[in-house]
Formats: structure tokens, C-alpha cells, sequence
């Protein structure tokens, strides 16, 4: 092998070396050394010298806040009456709202308001359903138990736009197993707390737990509420003409619109009944006679399609009567001035004639 084969470089390395710096590229390193030097030292003294000027609150700045904040108006919303037409009735902003106060007990904090914009805050994933139900305004507040040092009570009241409104979210969320209260006709005592629609109101009261002391404070607090609200049943009459007579406790259900999937069955209150030993499911609506018999028609004819069968019956106790078969269920529907109802989802067709007839000949009250 010769010389300059031994003094080739190895694969992947450079021959060149290199053994002089050039003057130039000594003075340009010297020059970024003492320039980052130098900008070090006034870093350096900057930081011993603070300025509290710099950070100091400039009043002129807060001018602004000191103006009164304007309230929004709050539109007035409608509400139907007692003659079936609608009122104005017009609800309070929380700037205006009074907060929760109850003789005789200790607050824990102040009253909470929560509006439609930030109910969800309150009570995320239910919010929607209020809103359904023309949700306007919640008050919130809790109070210091008189027993353990930890217990509380817990007030909520869902200020909604009509009474009617109020009843359909209490009626959706309703505790099947609850019992009837003495003191609010629409309420309900749970395991930890009551429950009731007063007004356009609907209330809950809860405890923190099932200590009678707590419990009693929480009793205590809903009758003092449920006194201090009007007591108004406006839009409510479908319900208030639902037989009381063997209807099971607590299965009053109400539907806005679209009640058993039809667009002409609106405000639709519907309840179970205890009837010979046969388990009944009655519903009414009230409207104006033309729209009921509108809404009979419309619901005989929807009746007898996808094969179910529809026939009209004589009239009975001045109604209008129809019988039908959809899917191996019957109902009986009748239409009566301004009154649309019936028995429906029975196997049991004999029974629910019977039924029905008691309610037109007001055998049931």
C-alpha cells in the first residue's frame, strides 16, 4: 500500500483541517461577547432600581365605572287567564327581585339569581327542560341547620311565565312515591325534602340529610314559602275538571304540545285511575268548542289509518264519541263544548266505556 493511499481520509470524514483563526473573526467574537455583557449589566441594574409608578393604580381609569348601571327592561310576557284568553304579567329582573327570607332561620349566604342565559350554571343538563317550560327566573338560597353543625336546607324556587308551565316541570319531575302535602295542593314530600307549584311557581326544598331536626326546618321553610306565594291557577283548568276519584296519587302528567305525538293535542293533562279493580289512563284538553271539534275530527281520522280501526259511536250525555283500535290497544275519545278527551292505551274496552260515561254523567268527581 502506498503513502497516499494510508493518508486518505475514512469514509464519512473530512480531510481538510483547519489551524488558523483569521484576525477578523477574533474581533467579531470579542464583539458578541461584550455586547451580551453589556446587556446583562443593565438588565442587572434595571432590576435594582424598581419604579412603582409602573405599577400603581391610575384612578382617572375607573372614571367610567362610576355611573349608575343602567336596568334592562324586562319584557312583559303573556299568560292565559282564567276565561282562556291571556293576561300581561310581567316578571322580575333579579336586579329587582327581593332576596329569600325566612323568619326565624339563618342564612348561610346571599340569594343567588339565575336567569334564562345562565341557568345552566345552577344546574347543568336540566336546564333545557325549564326552558322548555318558559323558564323566567330562579332564586336560590340555603340556610343553616338547627341540629348537626354540617346540616342545611336548600331552597330553590323556578319562577316560570304561567302557573300552567309551572305545574308541567314540577308534574315532569315529580317523585311517583312522594305523598301529598297540607299545605300546597300540587306538592309532595320526598326522602329528603318537599317539593310543590304554587302560583307560577315551582318550589323545591331539600335537606342535607334525613335528621328529623333538618327535615322539620325544611317542612318549616316550604309552608312559609308556599304562603308567601299568590296562589293563581290560570291555564290550569283542564286539570282542576280531572276526576278526583280514584285517581292514583301523583300520576297527574302534563304535555305543552305534540301530547301522544299529535300536533292538534296541546296544554293536555292526564292522570291514572283506580276504576273496578282496572287501571285507567284518562287525559283532557280545553280550548275554545270549535277548536275541540277541529281536534276530534282530525284525531278519528288519524285513528283509522295503518290499519287501525276507527268507528263513531251515538252521541252520549251530549258528547261526540269514537272508539279505536291501533296496535292491539284500544281508546275512547269524546268531544264535548270545549272539552277533548278520553280513555286511551287500554285492553280493556268495556271498562274504559264504563269509566268514561261516569265522567260525562259526572258520576266521577
Amino acid at each position: 500500500m502506498t503513502r497516499r493511499a494510508q493518508e486518505s481520509p475514512r469514509p464519512g470524514r473530512s480531510a481538510f483541517k483547519r489551524t488558523k483563526v483569521s484576525v477578523t473573526e477574533r474581533i467579531i467574537s470579542l464583539t458578541i461577547v461584550g455586547l451580551l455583557a453589556a446587556i446583562g449589566a443593565a438588565v442587572w441594574i434595571a432590576g435594582r432600581n424598581f419604579d412603582p409608578g409602573l405599577y400603581s393604580l391610575r384612578d382617572g381609569a375607573l372614571k367610567s365605572t362610576e355611573a349608575p348601571v343602567a336596568e334592562t327592561p324586562v319584557a312583559p310576557v303573556a299568560s292565559p287567564d282564567s276565561s282562556g284568553g291571556y293576561e300581561e304579567a310581567v316578571v322580575p329582573s333579579a336586579a329587582k327581585s327581593p332576596p329569600i327570607e325566612i323568619p326565624g332561620t339563618t342564612p348561610m349566604g346571599d340569594t343567588e339569581f339565575y336567569s334564562a342565559d345562565n341557568l345552566y350554571e345552577k344546574i347543568d343538563g336540566r336546564a333545557p327542560a325549564y326552558l322548555e317550560f318558559g323558564f323566567q327566573q330562579l332564586r336560590s338560597r340555603s340556610f343553616a341547620g338547627t341540629a348537626d353543625k354540617g346540616s342545611y336546607v336548600d331552597v330553590y324556587e323556578y319562577r316560570m311565565d304561567s302557573p300552567v308551565n309551572a305545574f308541567g316541570i314540577f308534574a315532569m319531575e315529580r317523585d311517583p312515591e312522594g305523598k301529598p302535602l297540607d299545605f300546597a295542593p300540587d306538592g309532595y314530600s320526598g326522602e329528603m325534602g318537599y317539593f310543590f307549584r304554587q302560583g307560577n311557581c315551582y318550589v323545591q326544598v331539600i335537606a342535607s340529610d334525613q335528621n328529623p331536626a333538618t327535615l322539620d326546618l325544611a317542612k318549616s321553610i316550604a309552608g312559609q314559602l308556599a304562603k308567601s306565594i299568590p296562589a293563581d291557577d290560570a291555564g290550569l283548568g283542564a286539570r282542576r275538571n280531572l276526576p278526583a276519584q280514584g285517581m292514583v296519587p301523583g300520576s297527574v302528567a302534563y304535555t305543552q304540545d305534540n301530547a301522544q305525538g299529535q300536533a292538534f293535542l296541546k296544554d293536555v293533562f292526564q292522570a291514572n285511575y283506580d276504576f273496578e279493580g282496572k287501571k285507567i289512563t284518562f287525559f283532557l284538553m280545553v280550548t275554545t268548542p270549535e277548536a275541540a271539534a277541529k281536534a276530534w275530527e282530525s284525531y278519528l281520522a288519524f285513528s283509522g289509518r295503518y290499519g287501525g280501526k276507527a268507528v263513531a259511536l251515538p252521541d252520549f250525555s251530549g258528547a261526540k264519541i269514537f272508539q279505536a283500535t291501533n296496535f292491539g290497544k284500544s281508546k275512547i275519545i269524546y268531544q264535548r263544548g270545549g272539552e277533548l278527551g278520553g280513555v286511551i292505551d287500554t285492553q280493556d274496552p268495556v271498562a274504559a266505556r264504563a269509566f268514561l260515561d261516569n265522567v260525562l254523567e259526572h258520576k266521577l268527581r
